[in-house]
């Protein structure tokens, strides 16, 4: 049933019910609820296939010494990946973890794994900056490529993810190429007050 509930959010039916799992599994609503403890239980356990199924794109990093256009294109490709291929997972976590504090964790958890990715793949561009200024690349890029501008972009702007791979290249590129470059300690300290 976990992954009837599993098949029916990622074709895009977010909240499926008892009566919608159940005909996919080919089992009895009774049976629904007599295996989990309610609808939130079930799409909980089917949330929980995320990290087994998807992780990958997610804990990935560019390959050593790659440079800049490289890894800019190493992060929309997984981005874009998984956004495409586990979407409505996501935006069903963010969604539920209105109410529910399992998915509050679960949607924290997988945002900071993202801003790691993307501190991690810009460490070049972010090294010797201060941890402010660092912190404000990292926070743009991983806003920029994130699932919620994901889903903007597909829902609101009709953009494919070819048009999204693009525009995320061009933004990414942007963003860390017009981003100003980082002062000496000596200067840093000069300037303040």
């Amino acid at each position: 049933m976990v992954e009837a509930a599993f098949a029916l959010i990622l074709e895009g039916k977010t909240q499926p019910s008892a009566q919608d799992v159940a005909d996919r599994a080919g089992v009895s609503v009774s049976s629904v609820f007599r295996n989990f403890d309610g609808l939130a239980d079930l799409q909980g356990q089917a949330l929980g296939q995320f990290r087994s199924r998807y992780s990958h794109f997610v804990s990935a990093r560019p390959a050593p010494g790659a440079d800049l256009e490289a890894r800019i294109a190493f992060l929309v490709r997984h981005r874009v990946r998984l956004y495409d291929q586990a979407g409505p997972l996501l935006m069903l976590a963010r969604m539920r973890s209105l109410d529910q504090e399992r998915m509050v964790e679960a949607v924290a958890s997988n945002r900071a794994a993202l801003a790691a990715q993307t501190r991690e793949c810009f460490e070049p561009e972010i090294a010797g900056r201060t941890r402010a200024d660092a912190d404000d690349m990292v926070s743009l890029l991983d806003a920029l490529t994130s699932p919620e501008s994901f889903d903007l972009l597909t829902r609101t702007h009709a953009r494919s993810t070819r048009q999204i791979t693009r525009s995320w290249r061009s933004g990414l590129r942007g963003l860390i190429t017009g981003w100003p470059p980082a002062r000496p300690a000596d200067a840093r300290r000069a300037s303040r007050p």
